[in-house]
C-alpha cells in the first residue's frame, strides 16, 4: 500500500449529509463528512492537517497520520585529510 494517500470510502449516508450542507444557513469554509456538520474557519481543523477538529476527526488522524520520522543522528566524526 502506498504510505502517501488513504483510500477513500463514501458515507452510506452521502445524500443526507449533501441535503444537511447545501440547507445550513451559517458561515462555512466546508463540511466534514465524518461528524456531518460544517466546518466554520480553518482554526476547526486539527493542526497541520485537513482534517476537522471532531471525535471521528481525532481518530480518522490517529489511523492514517504518517508516523513521525526520528530525527537521523549525526556523526560527530569528520574527514581527515
Amino acid at each position: 500500500m502506498n504510505d502517501d494517500w488513504v483510500p477513500l470510502e463514501v458515507p452510506d449516508n452521502l445524500d443526507e449529509m449533501f441535503e444537511a450542507m447545501t440547507n445550513y444557513s451559517g458561515e462555512k469554509v466546508g463540511w466534514c463528512v465524518l461528524c456531518n456538520s460544517p466546518i466554520i474557519s480553518e482554526s476547526d481543523l486539527l493542526p497541520e492537517t485537513g482534517a476537522h477538529d471532531c471525535p471521528a476527526g481525532r481518530e480518522f488522524e490517529a489511523k492514517h497520520a504518517p508516523q513521525k520520522k526520528k530525527p537521523r543522528c549525526r556523526s560527530n566524526r569528520r574527514a581527515h585529510k
